[in-house]
């Protein structure tokens, strides 16, 4: 099927184009007024949904994109496709608005039309006239006069209510309740949501045509809004819940206030002065809202008035045309101008009724979107983005959670924006967790290779049960990394347990490596006074002779070679040490660059060859005396150390390592036991996992 032309009217009524629809001959009329490009595309894809078999259609169509030219147009070409001269439809509507300007587009572009109303007063003769416009209300109490085969179209405005009780009646009334009905029932809407949950699929079951906000202010059919939110700092957590949105009673108790009134009052003056605005439409919660905020603006020299339910009609109909004339600078509502009225002149709308209904805030948003050649831009202020209990605000029209989003009169281009750089940020953010769970995973990976491989008396040097410490000295190993700005474990790890000397480990925060001839080093780890930084002491010990030792009972001579807070200096101290006893020449020390010197690191030769019996035997006696003394204790959990599992860890050890053990022993008979165990059942415990 061709799409129309912009411009064709219906006074060509002799140029018809016969198109065939599948079984379907189709003559194209063109309408009165001129029809805008997708405002006939809407009309071709109805025409052609409903020649296809389709009885109950959708149209979504944003408020201000002309639905009433729209269902009128497609009344008429619909009626000259049939063929039938006596082709009646039915519009449904719930609103007096509603129904008189679907009344006067029908008249003014098609006068040879009868058009008759069914509502309160107006009674039509459903015998003569070709379009019978009826509220729901009125209509649902006079069906019995009304033939069940008459209609031959049935149109629902404002059809986000059609799942209602009473649409459902009317429709079951005319055989058009059911997909094979054999009227069409075409229904058009700016939303296709329901604030009481229930489902549109009882009366529709397919959306033909679609045509948001968005897309009409990109191709300038609507005008750009421009919002603002405001942060009233209202509570809406306590605020019952009917349905699915806020009991009207509850939240005007917490939204009329004297100080949130006072702020809506104050933003709207400043919005006036920066803007020169005009006609503002003020959406309250109830009458007693909508009066408090009257009351004060008209205490302060503004020219407002109030429309609720309880205003009379013609008093209403004088205020809203007041309004059009620019008369009234502010009008303020409590629900009747969400729907069904056309204020064009609109520049400006006070959200102050918070929803968790996305319809309703579409619809009212949509109140200020219309064309108009006194205005730019429509200046939406939103006064409940403040709050996270299922409010929607204004950045959810762009797809933007709402919570923490500030907006200064920003366009839905901006919003757009806005959602693009939040879409962003979350991939980063994702990106980022996901990389940080695949370093996670190779740590794990190099922490299990580490405890399978490692001399197991080298991870008593550190906290290596703790994982966190693993990561640390991991990322300690980076040269980007200053070792200042490295946690005390991780300091520790990189330059205690990755020195080249022998360090061992024979108390809590006390290491020792040893020297020659019984004499050793020792470094501590003590707490200053003020009990939160760490002081770490350098000591040497000096062997004194045995003779000496016995009359004494004395077996070292300790003396101070360094204080300080800073690992770093305390092991430069040592390095300096160590290399100066390797040059010494005396009974204890050779020469290093001699034959036969003196190697003091870990990585002398003969500290990698496999241990003697006699190392194993006095070894494995310790662990196992000191193991069956302590089993309850060591052994908690499913993974628990066995004699069998110490028989094989001392059976592996290397010369270097049995050494290491039996010279912390000589200083500490029982903590290296422990850790020795407690390593071993760790290990055990990560390499099963």
């Amino acid at each position: 099927m061709s799409m129309l032309k912009t411009g064709q009217t219906l006074n060509l009524l002799v140029r018809r184009r016969f198109i065939s629809i599948s079984s379907l001959t189709v003559a194209r009329y063109y309408s009165a007024c001129t029809l805008r490009d997708y405002q006939q595309e809407c009309i071709d894809k109805c025409i052609s949904s409903i020649s296809q078999g389709k009885r109950r259609i959708g149209v979504s169509i944003a408020t201000g994109g002309g639905k009433t030219v729209i269902f009128s147009n497609l009344i008429e070409q619909l009626r000259r496709v049939s063929g039938k001269h006596a082709y009646k439809t039915l519009i449904l509507v719930h609103r007096r608005e509603l129904a008189l300007q679907a009344c006067n587009t029908l008249k003014r572009s098609f006068p040879h039309l009868n058009v008759q109303v069914e509502m309160g007063k107006y009674k039509c003769n459903p015998q003569v006239c070709d379009v019978i416009i009826a509220s729901v209300q009125s209509l649902i109490r006079r069906l019995p006069q009304y033939d069940r085969k008459m209609m031959d179209l049935i149109i629902i405005d404002e059809a986000h209510h059609a799942a209602a009780n009473s649409y459902v009646e009317i429709l079951k009334h005319f055989g058009a309740d059911h997909k094979e009905s054999t009227t069409p029932v075409v229904g058009f809407s700016a939303t296709f949501e329901r604030a009481d949950n229930k489902a549109l699929s009882r009366v529709m079951d397919e959306i033909v045509f679609h045509r948001g906000i968005l897309e009409m202010i990109d191709d300038k059919w609507l005008c750009e809004g421009k919002f603002t939110t405001i942060d009233v700092k209202v509570d809406l957590s306590d605020v019952a819940v009917v349905g699915a949105d806020f009991n009207l009673d509850r939240l005007s108790g917490v939204m009329n206030t004297e100080e949130v009134n006072r702020i809506v009052l104050q933003t709207y003056l400043q919005k006036k002065r920066d803007h020169n605005l005009k006609s503002t439409l003020l959406f309250g919660c109830d009458v007693r809202h909508v009066t408090s905020l009257f009351e004060l603006f008209q205490g302060h020299g503004i020219n407002a008035q109030i429309v609720t339910a309880k205003t009379r009609q013609n008093e209403r109909d004088a205020i809203v045309q007041d309004f059009k004339e620019g008369k009234i600078e502010v009008l303020m509502n409590c629900g009747i101008f969400t729907e069904g009225t056309d204020l064009p002149n609109i520049d400006c709308i006070l959200l102050c009724r918070p929803t968790k209904s996305r319809s309703l805030l579409v619809q009212m948003i949509g109140r200020g979107l219309r064309l108009h050649h006194g205005k730019d831009y429509c200046h939406i202020i939103d006064f409940v983005g403040v709050s996270n209990v299922g409010v929607v605000s204004v950045p959810t029209l762009a797809g933007v959670n709402s919570d923490g989003v500030t907006l200064d009169e920003a366009t839905l281009k901006d919003l757009e924006q806005i959602k693009l750089s939040i879409i962003q940020k979350q991939q980063e953010y994702e990106n980022s967790i996901k990389a940080e769970k695949d370093r996670e995973k190779l740590l794990h990976k190099q922490f299990q290779q580490m405890l399978e491989n490692a001399n197991t008396f080298d991870l008593t040097l550190t906290t290596y049960n703790d994982f966190k410490s693993f990561c640390e000295q991991i990322d300690s190993n980076h040269d980007d990394v200053s070792i200042d700005a490295l946690s005390d474990p991780a300091k520790e790890a990189k330059l205690i347990k990755d020195s080249v000397y022998p360090w061992v480990k024979f108390a809590k925060d006390a290491w020792a490596m040893p020297l020659d001839s019984g004499h050793h080093l020792r470094l501590y780890k003590e707490k200053c006074l003020d009990q939160t930084s760490h002081n770490y002491v350098l000591k040497l010990y000096t062997e004194i002779p045995y003779k000496c030792r016995e009359q004494s009972g004395i077996r070292f001579i300790p003396s101070k070679v360094k204080s300080s807070t800073n690992l770093v200096q305390v092991v430069g101290s040592l390095n300096a040490l160590v290399e100066e006893l390797s040059k010494r020449v005396n009974n204890s020390f050779v020469a290093s660059n001699v034959p036969g010197s003196k190697n003091f690191t870990k990585f002398a030769n003969w500290r990698s060859t496999s241990s003697s019996p006699k190392q194993r035997q006095l070894i494995k006696k310790k662990l196992k005396d000191y193991y069956l003394k302590s089993e309850q204790q060591l052994n908690k959990g499913s993974n628990i150390v066995t004699i069998p599992d110490i028989d094989s860890y001392v059976n592996k050890i290397t010369k270097g390592e049995a050494s290491n053990i039996l010279f912390a022993l000589k200083l500490a008979p029982v903590y290296p036991l422990n850790s020795i165990l407690k390593v071993l059942r760790y290990r055990k415990e990560q390499l099963s996992t």
